[in-house]
């Protein structure tokens, strides 16, 4: 029998070919074009307003309070009670019956904030421009129907000072307001202000920037009457530390009724990165961040003129909606108006929402009651 001896060479010379590979910064692969200095900072006044709200640290949660409740955007209204009552065992299944109650608003004016959170790794030039340019898609139904919208962007890089940090201008200029004096104007604004570079971290960290920007401006840019909606725009999978849960679950302590909060996202679900050097393939992450709050997923590879009318369609449809915090089970479904029994509604799983048939819309001031199992 033969025995090889290797020499000390031979052994040294695999370990310093793996740690030369392990010195490879990913940052490194990607292009140097950005914009001139697209952050905002917090004003000394927001930022000593919004420093109680904390956040999720290393060590765990430690959030500060969330004030004021409210009333959904649209037809809904602020949660008075709720919440899980009990549990049933049927035919060897545990449910958790929970009741959730909205109030009917008096005013029809639907609201809505819109956070957009976009990747500005290097591989995202050409995204970035094809969402300005087919951003009227999008938002031509908000301008139509008398949506009192508000905006601001963010990025996915939560290195240096960023996480979460407002592009300059975003909030003033992307408004209803605004676009109701000037549509044109606005859409230009949203083309120029969306472009946010493509020289930041290629660690995506989209989830954690939708929890910075909450710690940094939850209590100055939230209305607690509207729906909030976070759109992350990536073509690669998102590398937060904790899990998705934990940051969706987080948006929801900033709203009296867990179902006023959704994430949308624009994701490469078709996994054409893989093999590209330097990427990090995948979408999972987001998409489940999507699925806890009832939101959709859109690829980023599609048509975005189609992406964004979908993703329009689906908020809009929202407004006017009682949207619940947890998935029921449909045959469980009681709906209640000042106590008494409705079937003259419908219920929109995709969104996990309640919504009533027209001419049917409960009166300005109604209790709606849902109790439901889950």
């Amino acid at each position: 029998m033969k025995t090889r001896v290797l020499t000390l060479g031979q052994l040294c010379l695999p370990l310093v070919f793996c740690l030369a590979l392990t010195s490879c910064n990913k940052d490194d692969y990607y292009e140097k074009e950005f914009l001139d200095s697209p952050y905002q900072q917090p004003s000394a006044t927001g930022s000593a307003e919004n420093g109680s709200q904390g956040g999720e640290d290393a060590g765990g949660t430690t959030q500060g309070g969330v004030s004021g409740g409210g009333v959904a955007g649209g037809t809904s209204g602020g949660t008075t009670g709720g919440g899980t009552v009990g549990g049933t065992t049927t035919g060897g299944t545990t449910y958790v019956d929970e009741t959730e109650t909205f109030q009917q608003a008096a005013s029809q004016t639907k609201k809505l904030d819109i956070v957009w959170i976009i990747d500005n790794s290097g591989s995202m030039a050409d995204e970035q421009a094809a969402l300005g340019a087919n951003f009227s898609a999008f938002i031509q139904d908000f301008m139509t129907k008398n949506v009192d919208f508000k905006m601001a962007i963010t990025t996915t890089d939560t290195t240096d000072g960023q996480k979460g940090v407002m592009v300059s201008g975003s909030d003033t200029k992307l408004t209803s307001t605004a676009a109701a004096l000037n549509a044109q104007g606005f859409l230009d604004d949203f083309n120029g202000l969306i472009k946010v570079g493509t020289r930041g971290s290629g660690n995506e960290k989209g989830l954690e920037a939708s929890e910075g920007f909450m710690q940094l401006y939850g209590n100055s840019f939230l209305r607690s009457d509207a729906y909030l909606a976070v759109v992350i725009v990536s073509d690669e999978e998102d590398q937060s530390p904790r899990t998705p849960a934990e940051y969706s679950d987080y948006l929801k302590t900033f709203k009296s009724e867990a179902g006023l909060v959704k994430v949308y996202t624009i994701v490469d679900t078709g996994l054409t990165n893989v093999g590209s050097g330097g990427i990090t393939t995948g979408f999972q992450r987001y998409a489940d961040a999507s699925v806890n709050t009832a939101g959709t997923v859109g690829n980023i590879r599609n048509d975005f003129y189609h992406v964004l009318t979908d993703m329009g369609e689906s908020i809009i449809n929202l407004l006017d909606s009682f949207a619940l915090a947890y998935d029921p089970n449909p045959s469980s479904l009681k709906v209640y108006v000042n106590n008494i029994l409705k079937s003259d509604y419908s219920f929109d799983a995709s969104s996990r929402s309640i919504k009533f048939t027209a001419g049917h819309l409960p009166p300005v001031g109604a209790q709606i009651k849902v109790e439901y199992q889950r």
